[in-house]
């Protein structure tokens, strides 16, 4: 019994040392550019089978968590190969992020500069060609910021000054119906009068004036308001909105009569 009891004892005992010996911690891991798929891709660009190439790189990139070599090979036949700066410059940040230190950093940085003016030269219209070297994106879309600011501000003032003018038809239209029929009540006793005074009396008096014999046209003089040039006309204050309307064109607003101006008398 004795010579079979020893072999076992030994053997638990050498138990424990073997499988520490294989624990996960102590396999070996294959680098990135043994990787089987990473030199498949090696293999098909120098055969010039581009894309070919790139889905391998981007095998080896969804099967590891640290690939920075293939995000930087795909990002080179994204930038050169296919002309899409936007994927490239995925690939080229992504490798920045996993070897910022690397001898490569700064030609990576260069390459992502590369990509963005690819990018912008690619957009439409071209507006960057002929000058690419002095694109600053930034400072465009600083202007285009402030463009877009400016024409908001005038939309703004537009909208105020249309409900502005709503407004004033809106009140003219309410007022204008019962300010005409006042006015023609009270102007036919007023040249009835008159016309019997001057009968009676042989003295010439100032009446209200005939539509017919209203001059067309009025040049503004010193001190002339809408109301005073309404009363001038039409013997009464209250049509100065009838000028107005007429004026559109000429007056930016019922208060902006101008010396000399010529106003059309509807």
């Amino acid at each position: 019994m004795r010579p079979i009891v020893r072999p076992l004892a030994l053997l638990l005992l050498l138990l424990p040392t073997f499988f520490t010996a294989c624990t996960p911690g102590d396999v070996e891991i294959v680098s990135e550019t043994n990787e089987k798929q990473y030199q498949l891709a090696k293999s098909y660009e120098s055969q010039g089978r581009m894309e070919e190439a790139l889905s391998a790189y981007l095998r080896v990139i969804d099967s590891r968590r640290d690939a920075p070599e293939s995000h930087l090979d795909a990002g080179n036949i994204y930038l050169k190969q296919l002309k899409d700066p936007i994927r490239a410059i995925y690939h080229f940040d992504r490798y920045l992020q996993l070897k910022p230190g690397s001898q490569q950093a700064t030609q990576v940085r260069q390459l992502i500069e590369t990509a963005q003016k690819e990018f912008a030269r690619q957009l439409p219209a071209q507006p960057y060609q002929g000058d690419l070297e002095r694109i600053d994106l930034m400072e465009l879309v600083k202007n285009l910021k402030q463009e877009n600011d400016s024409l908001k501000r005038d939309l703004v003032a537009a909208q105020a000054r249309v409900k502005q003018l709503e407004t004033m038809v809106g009140e003219a239209r309410r007022v204008t119906p019962a300010q005409t029929q006042s006015t023609t009540t009270y102007r036919a006793p007023l040249a009835t009068t008159a016309t019997r005074s001057a009968t009676s009396t042989g003295n010439t008096q100032r009446t209200a004036p005939d539509p017919a014999s209203v001059p067309r046209t009025y040049q503004v003089q010193s001190g002339d308001s809408l109301s005073s040039i309404s009363r001038k006309f039409y013997g009464t204050p209250s049509r100065w909105i009838d000028i107005y309307q007429a004026n559109r064109d000429r007056l930016a607003s019922e208060n902006a009569l101008k010396v000399g101006q010529e106003l059309r008398i509807p």
